[in-house]
């Protein structure tokens, strides 16, 4: 029993934390805690989803969790895109509805009983602090503890971060930000020589699995096997590779496009696109590399090696501009290659497709910016492993970054992380423990990289009071209400956020038949089928550039015509969205349909100039005339088109379409 008690007493202190460990998990649970508290803001205008991708994404994980994980292969949604419908599981990820299923059913298991709308709106600070958590992990991997609690820091106040993981951000990246930053953890662990091979393999796994889990969350899968190749490619030039890291790679991406294999929407023939084999073509170029490295001049692979690196670049660049196609998918090659032209008017038509404004990327991520270039030069200065993997981290995704709003998620990460790296740098010497040092030590230690450390402790001072900026960004951003919140209206009236389309919904909900058939402009598609269980012509998802340019022409063409459309499509109701100036109406506000009428004439097919002339700065009478003018200001042909729901403040507006006989 004695025996017993003593081992128990062994095991308990083992468990038990130093004081500097006790410290490091304060600090780390008080950065998850404020992360949470920050991101948790804006339930004070009510607990609602922000954008339109989220809502479908719970309605998603609702049906997975009435009809089963196994329903998704076969499930085709009659919701949206009336008439045809929608092939859900060949044109969505699976990813965030599992996840949530699965974390509903756990919590439910052990009776815990939060509703499943509950655990989606609050699943992104879930991910947002498991993130935070990981990166710790990660930076500590590269450079320390202080690296990583910094990375955590940085990364719980970045504004960028904190707008797709706040309250009701329901969405992929949740999840693809964590498995980015969890690849890179277990890549890194992989292929460090310092652990067993037993762990190293382990780690392999866990490497793959997560980026299987990218590929089944989010888009921008592709860009984390690019980057995995790049920095393979960058260890062979710089003359550090070894064959550990090509048995880490081999096991990341095998297994991670084992799951691509899997999973519906990608299948078997994404595995034959050009970046995918060409991920696999590295792994074949890598085993010939290892019978031939001891043959040949390293030197001559490595330039070799550049050469192909350049041709490569050039090509993305060159081909497009002289007719040339590249068979990788548009969306891919305009991020490749920003210059690559489009007429696609549904494309131009996102605004998360454009390129992100220097200024706006700055203020997302203020001195980190400068953090980041001063971390990338010091870990070119003494370049190891781990310090090449960051730097290829960041600079790429600074360019992915810098050509698509949409990607700027995927600059977060790699910024916080060299980032604390270059803080951490300059601080180091007022971090290290000075200890009983002789004179001759002291005054060596006045100096850092060749400056004075009073200058250096006035450089840090100055690193902090910039991040100022960086943290009202960071509260500004999180207090504030969810798009739905808001009615997608960022101005207050009479000193509130509207309701408009809340209300709207619900009146939807529970005053238009089951079966009835919406129309309306598509980014309102997902909203109306979410929260108003109504069946939409189309949503977010768009599927088909038809079908949105028929709702273009139902809303631009007179009436006379346009009923023509809805007819065809069975229509019952028609639903549109003005705002303005409720105090003043000629005032327009830039969030609703009367903001976005030319892509839907651009989109239809249309021509603009019958709409409007510019030069003189004048309406023409195919705009005073069309459909959507005259439902927005509630003058239509009433025998047509009956009125039966005003919002509050008249910005949401419900038809009921009486067709003429």
């Amino acid at each position: 029993m004695a025996e017993d008690t003593g081992k128990t007493q062994d095991i308990l202190n083992k468990l038990r934390p130093t004081r500097l460990q006790a410290i490091e998990i304060s600090i780390l649970a008080t950065i998850s805690i404020v992360a949470a508290l920050l991101r948790i803001l804006p339930l004070q205008y009510g607990a609602y989803f922000t954008a339109f991708d989220p809502l479908f994404q719970y309605r998603a994980t609702q049906y997975v969790v009435e009809n089963g994980f196994a329903s998704w292969w076969t499930w085709h949604d009659t919701m949206s895109w009336y008439p045809m419908g929608r092939n859900i599981a060949n044109s969505a990820y699976p990813g965030i509805p599992f996840a949530a299923a699965i974390l509903y059913l756990a919590q439910k298991t052990i009776g815990l009983g939060i509703s499943l709308y509950n655990v989606c709106l609050f699943f992104p600070i879930l991910m947002a602090v498991l993130t935070i958590i990981t990166i710790y992990y990660l930076g500590k991997e590269l450079s320390g503890k202080p690296t990583g609690i910094f990375a955590a820091l940085f990364l719980a106040i970045t504004p960028a971060f904190i707008q797709r993981t706040s309250l009701g951000f329901f969405d992929t990246e949740n999840i693809g930000i964590f498995a980015i930053v969890s690849t890179s953890l277990f890549f890194l662990r992989s292929s460090d020589k310092a652990r067993s091979i037993e762990t190293r393999a382990i780690y392999g796994v866990l490497s793959g699995l997560t980026l299987g889990l990218i590929y089944a969350s989010w888009g921008a899968a592709k860009y984390m096997t690019g980057m995995l190749m790049l920095y393979m490619v960058f260890l062979v030039i710089s003359e550090k590779y070894e064959t550990r890291h090509l048995i880490t790679y081999t096991l990341t991406i095998g297994l991670g496009f084992l799951i691509v294999f899997f999973t519906p929407r990608l299948g078997p023939m994404s595995i034959l696109s050009l970046d995918s084999v060409a991920a696999f073509g590295l792994v074949f170029a890598l085993i010939f590399y290892e019978f031939i490295k001891d043959k040949i001049d390293i030197g001559v692979v490595s330039i070799t090696a550049v050469g192909i690196f350049i041709l490569i670049v050039l090509a993305v660049f060159i081909l497009p501009a002289i007719g040339i196609n590249i068979p990788i998918g548009y969306k891919f090659l305009k991020v490749l290659n920003p210059f690559t032209s489009t007429d696609s008017y549904l494309y131009d038509s996102v605004a998360e497709n454009h390129v992100i404004p220097w200024a706006t990327l700055f203020n997302n991520y203020g001195i980190l910016l400068t953090l980041g270039l001063f971390g990338t030069y010091l870990s070119i200065t003494k370049t190891n492993e781990k310090n090449l993997y960051a730097v290829l981290f960041f600079i790429s995704s600074l360019y992915f970054a810098g050509v698509m709003s949409r990607l700027t998620q995927i600059l977060t990460a790699p910024a916080c992380l060299i980032g604390s790296y270059g803080l951490v740098s300059v601080m180091s010497p007022f971090l290290r423990d000075q200890g009983t040092q002789s004179n001759r030590t002291l005054k060596r230690r006045k100096m850092v990289f060749g400056v004075s450390k009073s200058l250096v402790l006035i450089f840090s001072a100055f690193l902090l009071i910039a991040m100022v900026p960086n943290v009202l960004n960071a509260l500004e951003s999180a207090d504030g209400p969810t798009q739905l919140a808001s009615s997608s209206i960022s101005l207050q009236v009479d000193g509130e956020y509207v309701k408009d389309w809340p209300n709207a919904l619900e009146w939807m909900r529970t005053n238009i038949e089951d079966d009835a058939v919406v129309c309306s402009w598509w980014d309102y598609g997902y909203w109306i089928e979410a929260m108003s269980g109504k069946t939409t012509m189309a949503d977010g998802a768009t599927q088909t550039l038809v079908q949105i340019a028929e709702i273009g022409k139902i809303m631009m063409l007179q009436p006379n015509e346009s009923i023509k459309i809805l007819d065809r499509y069975d229509a019952d109701y028609i639903v549109v969205f003005v705002t303005y100036n409720p105090n003043n109406i000629q005032n327009q506000w830039p969030f609703g349909d009367n903001a976005k009428w030319e892509w839907m004439v651009n989109i239809g097919g249309l021509d603009l100039n019958d709409y409007v002339n510019y030069t003189a700065g004048v309406y023409k009478d195919g705009y005073l005339n069309s459909t959507l003018v005259k439902l927005m200001y509630q003058v239509p042909p009433f025998d047509v088109f009956e009125p039966v729901y005003v919002s509050e403040h008249g910005f949401v507006v419900v038809y009921k379409i009486n067709y003429p006989e």
